[in-house]
């Protein structure tokens, strides 16, 4: 009988750990969280993500606010969007005689990195950026012509790069301030198929594709991380370093 006892509790206290594990990541799983670079998660609620800083607030209910450095990333469950710390907003060169242009991170870089949008992530890494220009218009008159003040004109655009770690070749594969149609955009696809031509089969079926847009270079992305991955040996951990 007391035998039977001790295996009786035995089972119960297995039921109680599992039910509180099941419970804790329930909870998790509707929580913000963040991927420290130190490997750390912490779980909570983020209430602002912007260039340089990031603001959180633990379960512990205290408020913390974290620089791109300090994190790996960031899943911001509420709004269904994930951040990385990345150069692409500031610190990316035209490498010469590419047409369309071709980017790389600047060598010796003296710039932070900012908080970018994830759109795909693995050994591609496409990445949502905005970028704001300022620019000076034509005078205008002030009281009846007795002077002029400068129109200044302050325009935001969104930008998708993408990134391939092993090559360090960045492209853009979408803007909103260039037409549809022009000769960019036309080569855009060209320029493209030189990061997934390295998966012989997956590059044969986009040159066969009939119209190329955002949502398909996407596509073609997150397919090719999934090849990527499948490839990945198990034991494999990522380096957590910021592109």
């Amino acid at each position: 009988m007391k035998a039977i006892s001790i295996l009786t509790a035995v089972i119960l206290s297995s039921c109680v750990g599992i039910s509180i594990t099941a419970q804790a990541q329930e909870v998790a799983k509707n929580l913000d969280y963040l991927v420290l670079m130190n490997a750390d998660t912490l779980y909570g609620k983020i209430s602002s993500v912007k260039d340089q800083k990031l603001k959180f607030e633990n379960q512990q209910k205290e408020k913390l606010t974290f620089e791109p450095g300090d994190i790996y990333r960031v899943y911001w469950q509420s709004k269904k969007k994930v951040y990385a710390p990345s150069y692409v907003e500031d610190g990316l060169e035209v490498v010469p005689g590419t047409s369309p242009k071709m980017y790389r991170i600047q060598r010796g870089l003296n710039q932070n990195p900012t908080f970018a949008e994830v759109l795909a992530d693995g050994e591609i890494i496409a990445y949502y950026v905005s970028e704001t220009k300022v620019s000076g218009g034509a005078g205008i008159a002030i009281g009846g012509g007795a002077g002029t003040m400068g129109n200044i004109m302050v325009n935001k655009y969104k930008h998708a790069y993408a990134l391939k770690k092993s090559t360090g070749e960045v492209i853009e594969i979408n803007s909103n301030h260039n037409g549809w149609f022009s000769d960019v955009k036309k080569k855009r696809p060209i320029i493209f198929a030189k990061l997934i031509n390295d998966e012989p089969e997956l590059f044969a079926e986009f040159e066969n594709e009939q119209k190329y847009d955002y949502d398909l270079f996407i596509k073609y992305i997150m397919r090719y991380n999934e090849l990527q991955k499948a490839k990945s040996s198990p034991e494999s951990t990522e380096q957590f370093s910021i592109y």
